[in-house]
């Protein structure tokens, strides 16, 4: 049944990289709009994300930090969490998972919430962080 599960999840996901590397979220209507910036005016820690990706996918990676900062660390945090059982099954070794150690995700938590509050201040260089 796990087989089964990762193969849909697998395939939702390649699913959902072939729309987002074929429509530009920037030109499709077809994208949901955030909802805390409709409301708020200001950035949420994911706004850009959707344009970030499909300028991931086009191998863009000045767009992608152009319209979100954090996005490339958390892809690459989301790529070591699968790749790291992977590999130390490879090496033959039994390293830790920083993912699961005791203060990971308040430092996390933190770079979030301090990345959200600077991307909505209107002074150089903080403005730079806002998408686009």
């Amino acid at each position: 049944m796990k087989k089964i599960l990762n193969i849909i999840l697998l395939l939702l996901i390649v699913g959902v990289a072939v729309v987002f590397f074929v429509l530009d979220p920037n030109k499709h209507e077809i994208f949901p709009k955030c909802m805390f910036h409709s409301l708020t005016g200001a950035y949420c820690p994911g706004c850009g994300s959707q344009r970030a990706l499909h300028s991931l996918l086009h191998l863009d990676i000045a767009g992608v930090i152009s319209y979100n900062f954090l996005f490339l660390p958390a892809a690459l945090l989301i790529v070591y969490h699968y790749a790291h059982p992977i590999l130390n099954k490879v090496f033959n070794r039994k390293l830790p998972n920083l993912f699961y150690m005791k203060y990971t995700p308040w430092v996390i938590f933190t770079v979030v919430i301090v990345f959200w509050i600077f991307r909505n201040l209107p002074w150089y260089p903080f403005s730079v962080l806002a998408p686009g």
